[in-house]
C-alpha cells in the first residue's frame, strides 16, 4: 500500500506477517492521501478523508523508536481483543504495517475522537453517581 502525507513523498507500506514472494511482480495500487493530520501523542496520527482511514505511525520526535513499537504493538492487542465491537464502537483494525524500518496501524475512521469529551465532564458525570446507602 503506498500512502501520502500532505507536503510528503509517497511512503510505501508493507503489510507486517504476511508472506512476500521475490518473485512476483510488483503490483500497482492507487495511493491513499493522507489530507488531514489529526495530531498524536505517543504517535503521528493522519486522516484520509476520501479513503475514510486513519493511519497511526509510530513515530514522535524525542521517542525511543524501540518503546513506540512496544506501544503500537499493545495497541494492535487491544484492538484485536475489542474485535466483537469493532465498526460499531471501535474502529476496525486493517493492518499492521512496516515502513522504512518503524511501523503503523491502518485503522477504519468513525469520525471524531470522544477523548475530549470525557475530560470536559464533571468527575460524577465521567464516573456516574455515587450509590446511596
Amino acid at each position: 500500500m503506498t500512502v501520502r502525507c500532505p507536503d510528503a513523498y509517497p511512503l510505501e507500506l508493507t503489510l507486517v506477517d504476511t508472506p512476500t514472494f521475490h518473485h512476483a511482480k510488483k503490483k500497482c495500487h492507487p495511493i491513499v492521501y493522507l489530507d488531514r493530520h489529526l495530531g498524536g501523542g505517543w504517535s503521528t496520527v493522519y486522516l484520509s478523508s476520501k479513503s475514510h482511514v486513519v493511519v497511526k505511525f509510530a513515530v514522535a520526535p524525542g521517542k525511543d523508536k524501540a518503546e513506540l513499537k512496544r506501544q503500537l504493538t499493545n495497541e494492535k492487542i487491544a484492538y484485536n481483543k475489542l474485535s466483537r465491537i469493532t465498526g460499531w464502537v471501535v474502529p476496525c483494525l486493517y493492518g499492521e504495517y512496516a515502513w522504512h524500518g518503524r511501523r503503523a496501524l491502518l485503522l477504519s475512521d468513525e469520525g471524531l475522537s470522544l477523548s475530549g469529551t470525557f475530560t470536559s465532564l464533571l468527575l460524577v458525570e465521567r464516573y456516574g453517581t455515587p450509590m446511596m446507602p
